[in-house]
């Protein structure tokens, strides 16, 4: 929490005849994030390892197979706990026979169930088409017999008949209406067999929609349908006898299924994996990133796998000069707890902090669940939130983290629905343990102030802790660091000032501008001396090289200064913004009273029946459902564009673990 789980670079050497045993190591720690071969100095020598091709696939295939094995039995239970990390050239066997067996077993029952489903479905659609021609007793064995007349059945549009008419005027035809079905009419078309090609055109013209029937029909039309509805019942038999015996498989195989598959994802990752490894000889070499608390574990274990054959180096990553020079990235792998880690994703839609940042999930956190709370502050709705969340939570595994969150935020609005005395709208069925936002507006637009002053000044204090830690002191002196930071202070001071003891007096108002102008002179200047003097320093040390091309003194002096007018107005804005936590609060107390009143409209003076409850049920729902959804939308602005602009670089890369890799290689 506040920063990344601190990391270590490991490089790894390994026997060729050892890998399998290191691989298994490496899979079952899980927090290995392992870098490209490709971007060492060995792997720009030209060794990389090569990986074993035609295993690849064959675990391909099996996945695939699995796949389709799971598919058909309709298994859709969750993924079981991660398996022991396989040996990927032993695993294979086991797998492929497991594979085998299942198939075996399975094959005839899902065989049997497509079977009976199609020709299910197929016997259904004839009976429902055959229904269609049945009031014109039609009877097909003397349709069979007709040597130079060609039929055909359909549905045509009722406005269509008569263009159809005359499309055939020319030929010897015959149209005979058998009845109707949803505003088209059911025809019989006769005509000549030579005339073909004129019959089909015109039907096509026409938007005939043809009644296709198998070859070979006989009898009456009536004794078909009669016959084919005697057959369904002995077909659903056969298809729920194949369905009960595929869930009595699902059951008996589902999570050995899921297993294999679990374990074939895992061992074709770490056979990909390889392609970042490198490789002299018979001996393989891998580099990556590892939490240090895991370092001592990996150590032991890979020695005992290995019978004291691999070597492990550790680095800090102080210590690695591709680090220092900017040319690696140290991966950020978070570490917050639980009630904490949903917010991560907010986190990373804005960007991934850098290894020398400070890590702000902590600080979304909080203020996101107070600012939600705020704007959205009723017991009921914050009871409803809940509920809701905790339903995500339990049921929709995908979502847990959204939950989470949304458990969170319905808590926040519970108790500020408690503070502003507010129950599903209605504010006199408890005492308001704080304020009303309609009835103490002024008091609520100070507050949300307050807060912005608040949460500026942390993003300021924490860019003030990553200019520490990245040790860049020129930014102390830009309208961001710390004469920035005092600039707003002051600024801000005399604000609240005003707000609580009214106007100022004319001393503090004097030293006021002039802290305010040896702060905005400092910020201004900083750039335009620190390039002058890097010029005088160029030319004492007699610098046979010209400076590379750049603006000079007075142009950077102009820009230092607009830069500086912009930073000062930034403020005023990023603060007068967090007023729209007050005035969301407002909106959320006014939509009530629309619905209140519109219950009453609805009721018509007969006091609160019925109608009047519906209503104020209807109109809690769609507040619920939309405001909650603005005021989300709302928080997260303020979030990404007041708090985090202030502090947050980010440029990082997110840690990817080899289980992380596994999944995206399976996609």
């Amino acid at each position: 929490m506040f920063r990344p789980v601190k990391l270590c670079r490991v490089t790894i050497q390994v026997p060729e005849e050892y890998m399998s045993k290191a691989l298994e190591v490496l899979g079952d720690l899980r927090l290995l994030h392992l870098i490209n071969i490709n971007e060492t100095q060995m792997g720009r020598l030209g060794y990389v390892a090569a990986v074993n091709v035609e295993l690849v696939r064959r675990y391909d295939r099996a996945i695939e197979r699995l796949n389709s094995i799971i598919r058909e039995l309709g298994i859709t239970s969750e993924p079981p706990s991660p398996p022991a990390t396989p040996d990927p050239e032993q695993e294979i066997f086991h797998i492929e026979k497991r594979i085998e067996a299942i198939e075996t077993l399975t094959s005839q029952v899902i065989k049997e169930e497509q079977v009976s489903s199609e020709e299910l479905i197929k016997r259904e659609g004839l009976i429902k088409r055959l229904r269609l021609l049945e009031p014109g007793r039609l009877d097909f064995t003397r349709l069979s017999r007709l040597r130079y007349v060609i039929y055909g059945f359909g549905l045509l549009p009722s406005k269509n008949l008569m263009r159809l008419e005359e499309s055939l005027s020319d030929i010897h035809h015959a149209l005979v209406e058998l009845g109707q079905d949803k505003g088209r009419r059911v025809i019989a078309a006769f005509c000549l067999k030579e005339d073909r090609d004129v019959l089909e055109r015109a039907l096509k013209s026409a938007f005939w929609e043809e009644l296709s029937l198998p070859p070979g029909l006989q009898g009456d039309v009536s004794r078909i349908i009669a016959d084919l509805e005697k057959s369904i019942p002995e077909l659903k038999k056969r298809q729920e006898e194949a369905l009960e015996r595929k869930r009595q498989f699902a059951e008996q195989f589902g999570s050995e299924l899921l297993e294999l598959r679990e374990k074939a994802f895992i061992a074709r990752m770490l056979l990909k994996a390889q392609q970042k490894f490198g490789k002299i000889d018979h001996t393989y070499f891998l580099t990556g990133w590892l939490p240090v608390h895991l370092y001592d574990t990996l150590k032991d274990r890979l020695m005992a796998a290995t019978k004291g054959k691999a070597i492990i180096d550790r680095v800090d990553p102080e210590e690695v000069r591709e680090v220092r020079e900017g040319i690696v990235k140290i991966p950020i792998l978070f570490n917050n707890p639980m009630l904490i880690r949903p917010f991560e994703r907010l986190t990373m839609l804005y960007g991934t902090p850098s290894y020398q940042e400070v890590e702000p999930t902590v600080f979304l956190a909080v203020s996101f669940i107070l600012l939600f709370g705020m704007m959205f502050g009723d017991v009921g709705h914050g009871l409803v939130l809940f509920l809701a969340g905790l339903y995500i939570f339990r049921r929709i595994y995908r979502f847990m983290d959204y939950g989470i969150i949304l458990m969170e935020c319905g808590v926040s609005s519970a108790i500020f629905g408690l503070l502003y005395g507010s129950i599903f709208g209605i504010e006199d069925l408890i005492p308001a343990l704080w304020l009303h936002p309609m009835r103490d507006i002024e008091s609520f637009m100070k507050v949300s102030g307050l807060i912005g002053v608040g949460m500026i000044s942390l993003g300021l204090i924490l860019n003030l802790v990553n200019i520490f830690k990245r040790k860049s002191w020129h930014e102390l002196a830009g309208s961001s660091g710390l004469a920035g930071a005092l600039l707003y202070w002051l600024l801000a001071g005399l604000g609240i000032r005003y707000m609580v003891a009214g106007e100022p007096l004319s001393w503090e108002i004097a030293a006021a501008k002039t802290a305010g102008a040896l702060l905005l002179g400092i910020i201004i200047l900083h750039r335009p001396v620190l390039a002058w003097l890097k010029r005088k320093r160029a030319e004492k040390e007699g610098e046979q090289q010209p400076l590379p091309a750049g603006p000079g003194i007075g142009a950077l002096l102009l820009e230092s200064t607009i830069e500086a007018l912009d930073g000062v107005l930034r403020f005023l804005a990023n603060t007068v913004s967090f007023v729209r936590v007050a005035a969301f609060a407002l909106t959320h107390a006014a939509l009530f009273i629309g619905v209140f009143s519109i219950a009453d409209m609805v009721a018509q003076g007969s006091g609160k029946g019925l109608s009047y409850y519906l209503t104020i049920v209807l109109g809690n729902i769609v507040i619920i459902v939309l405001e909650a959804m603005v005021v989300s939308i709302q928080t997260i602005r303020l979030e990404y564009y007041e708090f985090f602009s202030k502090f947050f670089r980010g440029g990082g890369q997110p840690f990817k673990p080899v289980v992380e890799e596994m999944k995206e290689a399976a996609k």
